[in-house]
This record gives C-alpha cells, sequence and structure tokens, in this order.
C-alpha cells in the first residue's frame, strides 16, 4: 500500500483519501488489508471510515487474508462508533434494489474468518467489548446461534470468560440463544468449569434444563464441577436441582458425580453430597464400586481416615463387592494406602472370598507379602509374623493355594520387570555417555600456546572449575556403576528367585543413578560459575536455578532416599572445604 495513502487512513486525513480516490479499492497492505481496514483500527477514525465507504461502497464486505472485514477488526478493537457506521452504511437502501437493505447486512454480520470461522460477535465477546456485542446482537439477535470451527458459540465463549455482562446480554436479548460448546458442552458447563457463580445463576434462571445435559461423555455441570473441587458451585447446582447428583456420565466406568468427588478425594464434596441426598452413597458405579472401593483404588488415605470418622454408612460400604467379588479391603490389600483403622473396623469381613477364591488375607500373600507385612499382622492378628507361612492356616490344600499363588504373582512381576530396566540402563547409558564427554570437553578450552602449560585446562586454577571436575567425576562414577549392577542382572534370568535377586540390584542402581544425577546438577552449577565469572548477575542466576531444583528434588524425595542424601551432604561439604582451601592456596 501507498505510505502516503496508509498514513491519511491511519491518521484519518479525509483530503488525501479523496485525491486518491481511484485508488482506494486496489491498494493492500501485505495482509491484503484495505484502507479501510486500516482505518477501522483506530477508534476515533469514524469521520475517516464513512468517507471511504461513501468513496468506495465496495470495501464494505471487503476481507483480508485471515477472511476478516472491517466488522471483525472494529469488533476486535472495541470500536462502538465504528460499528455503528459500517452498519448504518449497510443498512442504506440501495437505489437499484431498495429491498437489499436486509441483506447486506446480514451478510456482512454473518461472514466468518478463514480458520476459526469467527464472527465479528464472537471476536468482541472474546475481547470482552460489551459496547459491540450489544449493538450487534440488537442488529440480529440470531447471530447468536452461529458457532465458529471450535463449535463455540458467543454464549460459551462469554460463560467460559466470566463475561457477566457479555452473558446477561445475549440471555435478555435473544429469545433462544445457542448455548453449544466444543466435545458437546454447553454455556453452563463453561460456566462451572470457570468457576463463575453469577454465569451459572443467570444461564439457570434462562434454562433450568441446561442442569442436565451432559457433554459427549456424559459428563454434566455437576460432574465438572465435583472434578474440580469447587464445593460453592457443587451445592449451588444440588439446590437447584438434586436429582442430578445420581446421573452417571456414559464412559469413564458410568460414574457419577458423587464418585468423581471420592476419586479427587474431596471430604467437603462428598459432605455437600451428603447433605442434599443422604442416599448417594448406596450408589455404585459400572465395575460396581462404591466410593469406598474408589478412594481405596485412588489411595485417598486422608479421606477414608476422614469417612471413618464421619456419619458416612461405612458398615455397609465395607460388605459391598464389586464385579469381581472384591471388597473394599479386598482392594486395599493392593493399594499403597495405609489405613489400620479401616482393617481394624468392627464389619470388615476379613474373610470374605472375591471371584478369585481369595480372601484380603490372600491377596496379601500373594501379591505383596514383602511390602505389606503391616496389613498382613493387622488381618491375621498376631504381633510380629516371620512370614506367610506363620500367618496363614495349616490347612494342606490351602498351603499349596498360596503358594500357587505367589508363583504366578512372581511370573507376572518377572514379566514387567523389563520395560523398567530398559529405562534405567538407558538413562545411566545416556549419562555416562555425556560425563564421560565432558571430561574432555572442559568449560574454558585448554591452552594451545607453546609453552609448559600446553594442553593443560585453561581454567585449571579456578576454584569453581575444580569443583567442576570432581562433581563430573562422580556423576560418571556412579552411572558407570549403575550400568554395572545393571548387567550383573541379566546374569539372574532364569533363576526361580531372579525377581528378589535383581530388585536389591535395581534400587541399588536407581540410588546410583540419584546421585549421579544431583552430581551432573551441581557439575552444571559449578562449571557455569567457572566461565561466567566476569558476569557476576548472569552466574548468580544460573547458580539459583540450579540450586532450586536441587532443594525441590531433596524436599520432594528425603524420605525415600534420607540415606543417600546424608552422604551426599557430607560431599558437598567436603568439595566446598576443597574448594575454599583451593581458593586461600591461590590467593597466597
Amino acid at each position: 500500500m501507498d505510505s502516503e495513502l496508509y498514513k491519511a487512513a491511519m491518521e484519518g486525513n479525509i483530503e488525501v483519501l479523496r485525491q486518491h480516490e481511484d485508488q482506494l479499492g486496489h491498494q493492500l497492505t501485505p495482509r491484503n488489508n484495505t484502507v479501510l481496514h486500516v482505518a477501522a483500527q483506530f477508534p476515533d477514525n469514524t469521520g475517516c471510515v464513512k468517507e471511504i465507504l461513501n468513496l468506495q461502497p465496495s470495501l464494505l464486505p471487503g476481507i483480508n487474508s485471515k477472511g476478516e472485514t472491517a466488522l471483525h477488526i472494529a469488533a476486535r478493537l472495541g470500536c462502538d462508533n465504528t460499528i455503528r457506521e459500517l452498519l448504518d452504511f449497510a443498512r442504506t437502501p440501495s437505489p437499484v434494489d431498495p429491498e437489499s437493505e436486509a441483506a447486506v447486512t446480514k451478510l456482512l454480520l454473518w461472514m466468518t474468518t478463514f480458520e476459526e470461522k469467527d464472527t465479528a460477535l464472537h471476536e468482541a465477546v472474546k475481547n470482552n467489548s460489551l459496547g459491540v456485542v450489544k449493538l450487534l446482537v440488537k442488529e440480529d439477535p440470531d447471530l447468536s446461534d452461529v458457532a465458529n470451527s471450535y463449535e463455540e458459540t458467543p454464549l460459551y465463549l462469554a460463560a467460559e470468560r466470566r463475561h457477566l455482562d457479555i452473558v446477561s446480554t445475549i440471555l435478555e436479548t435473544c429469545r433462544k440463544p445457542a448455548f453449544g460448546g466444543p466435545n458437546g458442552r454447553t454455556a453452563l458447563h463453561a460456566a462451572v468449569i470457570a468457576d463463575c457463580s453469577s454465569c451459572v445463576k443467570k444461564l439457570l434462571d434462562k434454562d433450568q434444563d441446561l442442569i442436565k445435559i451432559g457433554d459427549s461423555y456424559g459428563w454434566t455441570p455437576l460432574h465438572f464441577a465435583a472434578r474440580l473441587n469447587l464445593v460453592a458451585l457443587t451445592n449451588q447446582l444440588l439446590h437447584t436441582d438434586k436429582s442430578i447428583a445420581y446421573l452417571a456420565a456414559n464412559e469413564d466406568d458410568k460414574m457419577t458425580a458423587f464418585h468423581l468427588a471420592a476419586k479427587r478425594g474431596s471430604f467437603g464434596m462428598m459432605q455437600v453430597f451428603w447433605l442434599h441426598c443422604p442416599d448417594c452413597s448406596e450408589m455404585v458405579n459400572e465395575r460396581g464400586q462404591n466410593v469406598l472401593h474408589i478412594a481405596i483404588e485412588n489411595e485417598n488415605s486422608d479421606l477414608i481416615k476422614k469417612l471413618l470418622k464421619s456419619p458416612f454408612p461405612i458398615s455397609n460400604m465395607l460388605h459391598e463387592k464389586d464385579t469381581d467379588g472384591n471388597t473394599p479391603l479386598h482392594l486395599l490389600a493392593t493399594s499403597r494406602c495405609s489405613i489400620p483403622e479401616l482393617i481394624r473396623h468392627p464389619a470388615a469381613d476379613k474373610c470374605a472370598f472375591n471371584k478369585k477364591n481369595q480372601t484380603p488375607k490372600d491377596v496379601i500373600v500373594s501379591e505383596h507379602a514383602y511390602f505389606y507385612k503391616e496389613y498382613i499382622m493387622e488381618l491375621s492378628k498376631t504381633n510380629a509374623p516371620s512370614g506367610w507361612r506363620n500367618i496363614v492356616s495349616e490347612d494342606k490344600d490351602r498351603l499349596e493355594k498360596l503358594r500357587y499363588l505367589s508363583k504366578e504373582s512372581k511370573v507376572k512381576k518377572n514379566e514387567e520387570f523389563p520395560k523398567a530396566y530398559d529405562t534405567t540402563i538407558l538413562v545411566a547409558t545416556l549419562i555416562a555417555t555425556v560425563t564421560f564427554a565432558a571430561s574432555f570437553a572442559v568449560p574454558g578450552g585448554f591452552d594451545s600456546n607453546q609453552g609448559p602449560n600446553q594442553g593443560m585446562a585453561v581454567l585449571v586454577r579456578n576454584a569453581a572449575f575444580r569443583a567442576f571436575v570432581i562433581s563430573n567425576t562422580i556423576a560418571l562414577t556412579f552411572s558407570i556403576s549403575a550400568l554395572l549392577l545393571l548387567l550383573f542382572i541379566s546374569y539372574y534370568q532364569g533363576y526361580d528367585d531372579f525377581f528378589n535377586k535383581a530388585r536389591i540390584r535395581f534400587f541399588l542402581a536407581l540410588n546410583c543413578l540419584t546421585v549421579s544425577l544431583a552430581a551432573m546438577m551441581v557439575s552444571l552449577i559449578t562449571g557455569s560459575l567457572a566461565v561466567l565469572a566476569t558476569s557476576m548477575g548472569l552466574a548468580v542466576a544460573v547458580c539459583a536455578i540450579g540450586c532450586l531444583g536441587l532443594l525441590i528434588f531433596c524436599v520432594l524425595h528425603y524420605k525415600f532416599y534420607r540415606d543417600i542424601f546424608r552422604q551426599f551432604i557430607k560431599y558437598l561439604f567436603i568439595s566446598f572445604l576443597l574448594d575454599i582451601s583451593a581458593a586461600v592456596r591461590d590467593q597466597a
């Protein structure tokens, strides 16, 4: 586009536009914007927009490379006056066809962009331009029915973005607004997900049936409220219609919102359901599981402990079996929950059999005897079991059955072990490769000048560089140690006790990898400090980020790697002392 013409459209210089009247329909920017598009970008250019339309009316429906009209641009920027001018011009009757007024206006309003298929109303809603929304829906109330390529209607977008005024405007102006959104969701789904109780109230006042509509997976707005732990909104929805608490999803094991609350581990949410629908505790999912099954399966120990102290009918739930015949106690046997109170519960049926003819004690013995001796102790009511032979019946048939199940469990573990083994050996190999390469590509490079120091590391006298060398060596040593341990595991393939022998060496290898990774982080910090000595701000930033990562790792995994951390802290302290002594020697 001619620079003089572009500036005239931008600044609203009508005289220059009149001088280039014959060029107005041909001049385009790199994105195919016309002078009308350019003028529409500025809110104080109403007179310029009007003059351009008078000089070249064909520019009104003109589009750029994205399919946007001047109306789209003005709507996005919230230029109310420009929108009025464009609509007034569109309503001007043609001298040739006076009845074309409505057709031109509707055509302009319903034009969509190429990719997202957004109308000007979509643009106005996305950018919270309330004035523009009022103008557009007043001009054509049916415009709110148009969905874009993502199946989002303007009302859905407004609810999703918590634009309460726009939601109110569309609901009040349009007699039958479209509520649709992607994946079968409605504007009420969007309002719940956005946690906007005001929008929820407006939508329900308009159409209360929205509360029962599920998306393509059968999830109602209440499902999303339960999944997101929105207690206040859940209370609001149940207060409107209690029957929605009993609606199940089409998929996800046909869970109700109450089941989702148990899966999420929200005791407050479950109390809201209990308050409105006391009988909801009787509901089960597609697999016949009650909320206690689901809470145990998802290892929500805190929730279960709170339920035990609450008025929930735990006694009845403990007896219920799912489609596999498992009671909650059976599932507890294979979970990582530590809830002895549940095992000691007077209603807990410790002798119930599932469809595999196993009691909860049988499940523990066959699957997790090594890891869950405390459960065995609780179930068998013994004080110090030395093994599963001491806590099961001495009946020969029963003993043979448990031996068979235990052997079957070991076979299963032997089949799954290679997946973790392959991943760990790959990580160990990568660390060893990287640290080995770093040993010969040290920070700062090597001295290439002739003399006695030729080939020596340039930063060899730098304390941070020395710490880098020590850290990198530790990382390399421990990664190679992990590789050796993992290689030794392959020697035991085919042995009956392969899993027990491999497990010890595998966890040792994991511990070595942990030290190696921590040492790699230290080498990154010290190596960066060595080469960034002249840029102290950048060096401090790198050090802070690296230390923060180490701190987060230590906090999250201290309990699991307690002994390793103690040794590693000793290593860091010794390295620090060595660095200080080296720095003192350098100064001397």
